[in-house]
């Protein structure tokens, strides 16, 4: 007994003093790296990984961070498209949208719930949202960046760099065509979250992209057949209505 509480605390120890969570990540890290199919997704997470080990240092905010590691791979602002696009109150992306070197803004629970923003790395506990993130703190604090687990149930923005994922994508207007709905339905929907959507800047204005696949929940109603029963009572109503009008002429 005496041995394992020697090893669980040299084990505490260890990573005690791993604030940029290296020790306890980066296999995981670089499992995740060469599982990945993307040359772009490999490239970011690479970059994530070099920059927390050189201890890099960049001037601004959380999002600064994300931005400089995105324009360092070639990924400019007109290369990202937005996967996801809510507000800070919700409704929040569900689990299937993040995928590894996303651009992720969601709610940090660990800290005041403020707003915050990270490259997701990769799921840790994905039925309970927990995520490994690349996090970088800002505030002019000049504290290196680091691989933390977040909570990120309440993600509200996912970026990513554009490309293939345009595939099984199609225009709003298409869509609509499509399914035999109209423009204005299909924007609702999409602005109810109820169809899978991609934005994209195109000649300086963002279009809307809809997955080809994704399904129109319709609720049909069920029109009730009538009986003989329910006939031969409307008639007797009928009959009712008839006798009272005759009594009010005859008066």
């Amino acid at each position: 007994m005496g041995k394992f509480y020697v090893i669980l605390f040299v084990v505490m120890c260890t990573f005690a003093k791993d604030l940029s969570g290296l020790k306890r990540y980066e296999s995981h890290i670089k499992q995740t790296i060469s599982e990945l199919n993307s040359s772009v997704q490999k490239r970011l997470l690479q970059s994530a990984l070099d920059g927390v080990k050189s201890s890099k240092i960049v001037k601004g905010s959380c999002w600064d961070y994300i931005n400089a590691l995105y324009n360092e791979n070639n990924i400019t602002k007109e290369k990202r498209v937005v996967i996801f696009k809510s507000s800070k109150k919700g409704p929040f992306a569900q689990r299937n949208l993040f995928k590894s070197g996303d651009w992720v803004y969601h709610i940090n629970h660990s800290y005041h719930n403020v707003s915050h923003s990270g490259m997701f790395i990769d799921w840790v506990d994905k039925k309970n949202f927990k995520a490994l993130m690349l996090s970088y703190a800002g505030e002019n604090k000049k504290t290196p960046a680091r691989f933390r687990v977040y909570t990120i149930d309440n993600s509200y923005n996912i970026m990513r760099p554009k490309g293939e994922k345009m595939q099984g994508y199609i225009p709003l207007k298409e869509y609509a065509i499509k399914n035999k709905i109209s423009i204005f339905n299909a924007m609702k929907l999409v602005r109810a979250h109820k169809l899978e959507y991609i934005t994209k800047t195109i000649d300086g204005k963002e279009k809307i992209f809809i997955k080809e696949d994704s399904k129109i929940e319709q609720q049909q109603e069920q029109k009730k057949v009538p009986t003989i029963e329910d006939l031969i009572k409307e008639i007797e109503q009928l009959k009712k209505r008839v006798e009272a009008l005759e009594q009010k002429i005859n008066k």
